[in-house]
C-alpha cells in the first residue's frame, strides 16, 4: 500500500494495487460477498516488498546508494499526506470518540508517528474484535510492518555480500512463515500484528526482486522458465479474484494469505505483456495510483461512523 517509485512505469503492479484496495474498501464496507477481501492486504505486502527491495538493488549495484537519500525520499513521498490524514482524524476524533476510546487513540497516534502503530494496537485488541470497529487508526498497523521493513533492510543489504542476498531472504522468509504458522493457533493476535510473523509476505515479494539478481535483470533465469511463469498468470489472477470471495479456510487465515501472495508473486515476476498492453485494467491501475491515499482515509471515516452509530453525537 505504500507506494514504490521503480521505473518503468508497470500498469500490472498497479492494477494489482487497485484490486488490493477495491477488496480492502469493500472488506471494511461490509458486503456479504466478499468475505475475506482483507486479504487485499497481503497482496500490498508483496508489492511492497518487491518495489522496495527493486530500488535498494538497483541504487547498490549502480553505487548510487545512500542511505540518507532512501530514507529522505521515502519521508517526502510518504508523510506529508499521512500526516495530514492523522492532523484531522486527531481534530475529529474530539467529536466522536468516548474517554475510554480517546485514551487508546493517544496510544495509537503515538504508535502511527514512530512508526509501532501495530504493537500500540496488538497491546489494545484484536483485529477482527468488536471493538477494533471503533479505533479510527486501526489501519496503521500494516503502515507500521512495511515501514519498520523499510528500516531494517537497507542495513541488511548494504551489510550483507551480494552473493548471499537471495539465499538469505530465502532463510528470513522461511523462519518467519514458520514461526507464523506455529503461532497462529496460540498467539493469533501477535501473530497478526508482528513484524516477525508477517515479514514472510514483504520477504517474499523481495525474493521476487532478488530472483535473477546476479545477472542484474531481475527476471527468471531462462526463456521455458519465463514461458511456464506466463502460463501460470491467468490462473494466478484467477485465484486474487476467487479467494478473498471464497476462502478455503486453511490454517485461517493464513493459507488462504499464502495462496495469495504467491499468486502476486507469480503476477508481477512474470511480466506478462497482455497485462501491460490491455486497456481492461486501465481502472484498476488508475484506482491504484490513489491505493496510498485511499487506504489512509477510508478507515478513519468507517470508525468515525461506527463511533456514531453506537453512541450517536449529540445534536
Amino acid at each position: 500500500m505504500i507506494p514504490g517509485q521503480e521505473p518503468p512505469f508497470r500498469r500490472d503492479i498497479q492494477a494489482l494495487r487497485g484490486l488490493a484496495i477495491l477488496l480492502v474498501l469493500l472488506h471494511h464496507a461490509k458486503l456479504d460477498f466478499l468475505t475475506a477481501g482483507y486479504l487485499g492486504v497481503d497482496i500490498f505486502f508483496v508489492i511492497s516488498g518487491y518495489l522496495i527491495t527493486q530500488i535498494i538493488r538497483k541504487d547498490l549495484e549502480s553505487g548510487t546508494f545512500s542511505f540518507s537519500r532512501f530514507y529522505f525520499r521515502r519521508a517526502k513521498r510518504l508523510l506529508p499526506v499521512a500526516y495530514v490524514t492523522l492532523l484531522v482524524t486527531t481534530l475529529l476524533s474530539s467529536v466522536f470518540l468516548t474517554q475510554s476510546e480517546a485514551r487508546d487513540f493517544f496510544r495509537q497516534l503515538v504508535g502511527a508517528v514512530t512508526f509501532t502503530g501495530n504493537i500500540a494496537l496488538w497491546l489494545q485488541t484484536g483485529y477482527f474484535e468488536g471493538a477494533a470497529n471503533l479505533k479510527p487508526l486501526l489501519h496503521v498497523w500494516s503502515l507500521s510492518i512495511e515501514e519498520q521493513y523499510y528500516l531494517l533492510l537497507p542495513a541488511a543489504m548494504v551489510l550483507a555480500p551480494r552473493r548471499y542476498w537471495l539465499p538469505a531472504m530465502a532463510v528470513l522468509l522461511i523462519l518467519s512463515m514458520t514461526l507464523c504458522f506455529a503461532l497462529a493457533g496460540s498467539k493469533p493476535s501477535a501473530v497478526f500484528y508482528l513484524l516477525p510473523t508477517r515479514g514472510w509476505e514483504l520477504a517474499l515479494g523481495s525474493l521476487g526482486a532478488l530472483w535473477g539478481s546476479g545477472r542484474g535483470a531481475g527476471r527468471p533465469a531462462s526463456p521455458v522458465l519465463n514461458k511456464k511463469l506466463s502460463s501460470l498468470v491467468w490462473p494466478a489472477l484467477l485465484l486474487l479474484v476467487v479467494i478473498p470471495a471464497f476462502p478455503t479456510g486453511m490454517l485461517q487465515p493464513w493459507g488462504d494469505a499464502a495462496i495469495v501472495c504467491v499468486a502476486t508473486l507469480v503476477v508481477i515476476v512474470a511480466r506478462h505483456p497482455a497485462l501491460a498492453q490491455t486497456p481492461a485494467l486501465l481502472p484498476l491501475a488508475r484506482l491504484g495510483d490513489f491505493s496510498y491515499s485511499l487506504y489512509l482515509v477510508h478507515w478513519p471515516l468507517f470508525a468515525f461512523a461506527n463511533n456514531a452509530y453506537v453512541s450517536p453525537v449529540p445534536m
